[in-house]
């Protein structure tokens, strides 16, 4: 995790949350530009996400649910003032990217895991709404594809892939059979899969989970191993371990397909 020592926690944090933690050492741990995350080094530790206003609401209630279930850490606090302010309690572990060393043990876990949440996290988390993400991406897709986007860092080409007019084929063929059936993480990647000593400790950064399809995840966890590894060769090694007999191939080109041409809103 990075740290970097700050005097305390900014000037407009609000009241409640600056009394609370008035004395505790505050570093600043943020790997984005859109928000500010502050790690709280006492009690276990809590992490503190700042955003723009009314951008943390669904990602605070997400993984609300998550931890509810005991798939994430828990919700502590949200606020919304001039901007949104999501306190959550730390999850023991360190994230994916910390075990590259050992590919053929974070694949496993990472299979263990996510094969858990697919087959049972409607039933862990209960009677709750839940966001379609699947039909998200569907929509996000259409207005990528009407407006030319093609994202070639994905490497859509690994599954015959090769233009936007490609991955149009794709859909339109496979679209129908692509439908939500789990609960997803829905930014499936090894910095936001915690594990301690050799297993797997929860999700984190849950903001997009929902129902969806299991296939986004599968795509996102294989294309985070070779981005992560710099290499191809760990993708079969976790669907091996996931279970082959859950996964579909035409799917998992569905969601190749589906995400190297998706433009957000």
């Amino acid at each position: 995790m990075r740290k970097t020592r700050l005097p305390g926690l900014p000037s407009d944090c609000p009241k409640e949350l600056a009394n609370e933690f008035a004395s505790v050492p505050v570093y600043d741990s943020s790997c984005s530009d859109t928000a500010r995350v502050y790690y709280l080094d006492t009690d276990g530790g809590f992490f503190l996400k700042r955003s723009p206003k009314n951008t943390l609401r669904e990602e605070a209630e997400m993984t609300r649910i998550f931890g509810n279930a005991g798939l994430g850490p828990e919700v502590v606090a949200y606020l919304s003032a001039d901007s949104d302010w999501l306190l959550t309690r730390r999850v023991p572990g360190e994230d994916g990217t910390h075990m590259t060393d050992h590919p053929e043990l974070l694949c496993d876990i990472l299979a263990s895991a996510f094969r858990e949440l697919h087959d049972k996290g409607l039933s862990r988390v209960g009677d709750v709404p839940l966001p379609d993400r699947t039909a998200e991406t569907l929509a996000g897709a259409e207005r990528g594809l009407a407006s030319g986007v093609f994202h070639s860092y994905l490497r859509p080409e690994r599954y015959q892939i090769h233009t936007p007019d490609d991955a149009r084929a794709v859909l339109a063929a496979q679209v129908e059979a692509f439908r939500p059936s789990c609960l997803i993480h829905g930014d499936a990647c090894l910095p936001n899969v915690l594990i301690r000593d050799g297993r797997f400790s929860g999700f984190i950064d849950c903001g997009a989970a929902g129902f969806g399809n299991r296939h986004s995840d599968l795509f996102w966890t294989v294309w985070s191993l070779a981005f992560n590894l710099k290499t191809d060769a760990y993708g079969d090694r976790f669907l091996d371990a996931y279970g082959r007999d859950a996964v579909d191939r035409d799917q998992f080109r569905t969601a190749a397909a589906a995400e190297s041409v998706t433009a957000d809103e």
